[in-house]
């Protein structure tokens, strides 16, 4: 497999590090890391800097874009590489992450156009795995209704930015993150249209670890105020897809929606009416109650909200 890694940065200075020798220690070495400055201030471009390694690119661009979208957009569209592994600047890979990554879409050949796998969830708790749906299968092949079955069952997005992996010709037909348009949840937004296109393969190995207790953390900066990205995508690709797979796709625009909402009002953000029409019905009548409860916070909705809402994740590390 012919990877090329691609790693935005801005101000992770105490990371950094840690990040670029975790890729460079893969038994299955990539053929270049480009590193996208989104214009730091704390030192850390010069970190990067400092590494002898040739397969260090370091591309600078500024201002800095929410989530990283234009920097990894930069980072695919300056790629040799035929597959695009991303990682950020302050999580890291254990030594077989490529590996098993490569392993796993070997014997699909072209026909898989991405790779995902599970990962580990580390902070100021202990480590944790990611939660997954038990009928992905390590080295399985992946298609948009499986993903989107997962998907609805976890109540998460399977895929994780830092354990994923697609063919470049994919991610550029796709139409690589959403900069400009979204200020989160830009990520599962690609990885849906990319699985459109293509199917995917997955690893049960746990071999990239992301980190919840570093610093300058886009998610702690960035709200739920707006409907998800991912609500009009998938009303793009409604037209084109059979019943069965509209139907999983209504069910996850609903399930999505209501996350959002929940998160905003956590955050002691009210839940725009949006957020009501924006649902498929009569699918979404549930979710419209849990909006509801979120709204005026009446003990019987309260209930059906909790229903709802996404499981914590409950499988440990050893």
């Amino acid at each position: 497999m012919d990877i090329s890694v691609v790693i935005p940065l801005f101000n992770k200075k105490p990371h950094v590090q840690e990040a670029i020798h975790s890729v460079l220690n893969q038994t299955l070495p990539p053929r270049e890391v480009i590193v996208v400055d989104d214009g730091s201030t704390d030192g850390g471009l010069d970190i990067v800097r400092a590494f002898a390694d040739p397969r260090i690119i370091v591309l600078q661009r500024s201002p800095p874009g929410p989530g990283g979208y234009a920097a990894r957009n930069l980072g695919i569209e300056t790629a040799n590489g035929e597959w695009i592994a991303f990682l950020d600047a302050d999580d890291c890979w254990k030594p077989r992450h490529l590996a098993d990554m490569a392993a796993a879409c070997a014997p699909h050949g072209e026909d898989v156009g991405g790779v995902f796998s599970r990962y580990v969830i580390s902070g100021g708790d202990g480590d944790r795995l990611n939660r997954a749906a038990p009928d992905l299968q390590h080295g399985g092949k992946v298609d948009l209704d499986g993903l989107l079955r997962a998907w609805l069952r976890t109540r998460r997005c399977p895929i994780w930015t830092g354990a994923s992996a697609f063919r470049r010709d994919v991610l550029l037909k796709a139409g690589l993150f959403p900069a400009g348009r979204a200020r989160r949840g830009g990520d599962k937004d690609l990885w849906l249209r990319a699985a459109a296109i293509a199917p995917l393969a997955h690893v049960s190995n746990a071999n990239a670890v992301f980190r919840q207790d570093t610093v300058n953390r886009v998610s702690t900066g960035t709200g739920h105020t707006d409907l998800p990205i991912v609500v009009q995508t998938i009303r793009a690709m409604m037209p084109v897809m059979p019943a069965v797979t509209r139907q999983l796709l209504r069910r996850l625009s609903n399930q999505e929606i209501l996350i959002y909402a929940r998160y905003a009002s956590q955050a002691g953000r009210a839940v725009d009416t949006s957020f009501f029409r924006a649902l498929s019905y009569p699918e979404g009548l549930p979710h419209a109650l849990g909006i509801m409860a979120l709204r005026i916070g009446r003990p019987i909705l309260g209930r059906v909200h909790r229903l709802l809402r996404p499981a914590a994740p409950v499988h440990r590390t050893a």
